[in-house]
């Protein structure tokens, strides 16, 4: 008579037991890899920046570095975005967008990815396939700024930026379900 009263009692344990393990950490340990924004609710933030000032003191270089005041925007950027969880930063091959990055990149352990100035298209789609969810930092060119902007259908009252504009900081949040909207902001000396 105990047996069938131990085989019950087991029987229990094992059909109420087992459920609750699959419910434990380790269990759901690769969930949170593959978790979509929209499962996991998150937005995916983009901050889109212009390059920190060049220096054109060389007309005939076609890729040049920052100046003095280049390199303090990009510290400025790094201390601006201080306590933001950057997962991901994209660059142009550029030394401006990659130095302007850089502060960034060390600050965050970060390698930077570089991308076509002009897909504006394929840009959007490798952020928000490897990085749903999670902040990103792209710096770009007076000139693409505002594409990046409208790939990711995000839009601003800001029509033109001119080559003496360096400060702007746009903020593209992409909602789980994919509507996006854009912050405008400054960051470092004004100019």
């Amino acid at each position: 008579m105990k047996l069938p009263l131990l085989l019950k009692l087991w029987l229990v344990l094992l059909i109420f037991g087992f459920p609750a393990c699959r419910n434990t950490p380790a269990a759901n340990e690769g969930a949170a890899a593959i978790a979509s924004p929209a499962a996991t609710g998150n937005p995916t933030v983009v901050y889109v920046v212009r390059h920190a000032e060049k220096d054109i003191s060389d007309p005939d270089n076609q890729d040049p570095g920052l100046t003095a005041l280049g390199e303090a925007r990009a510290e400025a950027l790094r201390e601006k975005l201080e306590g933001q969880p950057v997962a991901a930063l994209y660059a142009t091959k550029y030394l401006r967008t990659i130095n302007t990055l850089k502060p960034l990149a060390m600050a965050h352990h970060l390698e930077i990815i570089p991308y076509a100035a002009n897909n504006f298209g394929g840009l959007k789609q490798q952020i928000l396939q490897n990085y749903s969810g999670k902040t990103v930092v792209v710096a770009a060119h007076s000139n693409t700024l505002l594409p990046v902007i409208q790939a990711f259908g995000a839009e601003t009252d800001i029509a033109f930026i001119t080559e003496q504009q360096y400060d702007y900081l746009f903020k593209i949040t992409v909602a789980p379900e994919g509507t996006s909207t854009v912050e405008t902001g400054h960051y470092g000396a004004e100019s």
